[in-house]
């Protein structure tokens, strides 16, 4: 064998780079334990892999000392105008990667994770952090694999299920506490601490006090499904956690990147009244109500449609407004993912292409009136036909609005460019189709507002 021969099959035969491990480990699919009576295993097995997370913080970037919820106690000033915090976090890869929030390390000129054997505190470097969600990633050297905790998944975490919640509160080490899930989907609104943050927090009455933020939540299982995030100082006993699930869809963007990637659709909603509902067979007000599609947008080009009501979201269901937000936002840019709309009672499955929010943009219309004003009886409004414009069709330029039409967010400006799914172009072809629905039926306005398509129903008036 020549040695051009022999090292071309050294090569073919060498073993390839090691790939890197996943970023957290999972448990094979298995239900809950029949029996809750002894956590003692559970929390054994759990308690190695949650550490303290202790920062140093200038005292002007510390917490705002106003806010309702007191996450980690202030220990007495130190040299330099330093001030000291602690919270908690628990380890996801054996390599030293570890999940915490976002408000324990905000600030932080220094971070140290002390491990559970208490032996010895550790410097950490933050990875990344995103103040929305709440979440950090912390990476510290090891010399040896650490203990980790599997991620499970919080969207089908039953309301009622035992949970366990494992922290730091006031400084002592791997305090467990038990109770139950006891509501999701909850709000942070009113709490101006997360005034920018999501709407769909586990709600616990586990035990959750200062220092117990970044823990873990864990099912039976001993799988992480939350991660302890706040306490409600005007309801004791209840705590809120940030679901695992929206975690793992941030965690990959800040071990890349060091920061969330926000992805948006281009969808205006509304929730789905009952009318809606009816008219597409669904025998509850499940979904969101698409009223406004941006031209040119990630579900334009899908296919969406105004007055789509968009039931499924990457494989997971939409319950209302409420959790829109977060899991349209955790998406993955630029990965295809599968949504499931209902369309005058007809399902309609789309794959779509998010983007990264801040490259929203979409085209601004013009266009020029082609005939005197002509008002619509039954529908308070009045028209004029409008000449299409480069990448736009014709259709009939609202130029006054009052009544129910008003009410519904008709507005002048707007553009109606088809009536009950037919394209319209003339007054006098819209009034032959308004001929043909009795009164009180329903009128089904698409309309173009600058860059948006937009939907509205109206009712004939008898």
């Amino acid at each position: 064998m020549g040695r051009v021969a022999a090292l071309l099959l050294g090569l073919l035969l060498a073993p390839a780079a090691p790939a890197a491990p996943p970023l957290w480990t999972t448990l094979p699919p298995g239900g809950q334990p029949a029996s809750c009576a002894d956590f003692s295993r559970l929390i054994a097995r759990a308690r190695p892999a949650v550490v303290a997370v202790h920062t140093r913080e200038r005292e002007e970037s510390a917490a705002d000392s106003g806010a309702p919820l007191p996450y980690w106690p202030l220990f007495p000033e130190v040299p330099h105008r330093q001030r000291r915090g602690i919270g908690s976090g628990f380890i996801i890869r054996a390599d030293g990667y570890i999940v915490t929030n976002h408000h324990v390390v905000a600030g932080a000129e220094s971070i140290t994770v002390r491990l559970a054997d208490g032996a010895r505190d550790v410097p950490a470097r933050l990875v990344g952090s995103d103040e929305r969600s709440d979440v950090a990633l912390l990476k510290i050297d090891s010399s040896r694999p650490l203990p980790v905790l599997p991620l499970g998944r919080s969207e089908t975490l039953p309301v009622g299920s035992w949970v366990v919640a494992i922290g730091n509160p006031f400084g002592l080490a791997a305090v467990a506490t038990k109770g139950i899930v006891s509501g999701k989907g909850r709000s942070l609104d009113d709490l101006p601490a997360f005034r920018r943050g999501y709407f769909d927090f586990i709600q616990t009455d586990a035990a959750i006090d200062m220092g117990s933020s970044g823990g873990p939540l864990l099912n039976l299982r001993g799988e992480v499904v939350g991660i302890n995030t706040a306490i409600n100082a005007r309801a004791r006993g209840i705590g809120f956690a940030v679901p695992v699930d929206l975690a793992k869809a941030i965690l990959p963007a800040l071990l890349e990147h060091g920061r969330a990637e926000r992805a948006y659709l281009g969808i205006r909603i509304e929730r789905v009244e009952w009318e809606q509902a009816r008219r597409n067979g669904l025998p509850e007000t499940r979904g969101v109500q698409v009223t406004a599609v941006l031209e040119g947008g990630p579900a334009a080009r899908a296919g969406m449609h105004p007055g789509d009501i968009l039931v499924e979201l990457g494989g997971r269901r939409i319950r209302g407004t409420g959790d829109v937000g977060w899991k349209v936002s955790t998406l993955p840019v630029g990965r295809p993912c599968r949504l499931v709309v209902l369309r005058e009672g007809r399902r309609v499955e789309l794959q779509l292409t998010p983007v990264a929010r801040a490259g929203r943009k979409g085209p601004v219309q013009g266009g020029s009136t082609a005939v005197a004003g002509q008002a619509l009886a039954g529908l308070d409004l009045a028209v004029v036909a409008q000449e299409g414009d480069a990448g736009h069709q014709a259709g009939l330029l609202v130029v006054a609005v009052a009544g129910q039409a008003a009410e519904r967010g008709v507005r002048i400006g707007d553009v109606i460019v088809a009536v009950n799914d037919e394209p319209v172009s003339s007054g006098e072809q819209l009034q032959r189709l308004l001929a043909k629905i009795p009164a009180g039926g329903t009128v089904r306005l698409y309309l173009r507002r600058r860059s948006q398509r937009i939907y509205v129903a109206l009712d004939k008036n008898k």
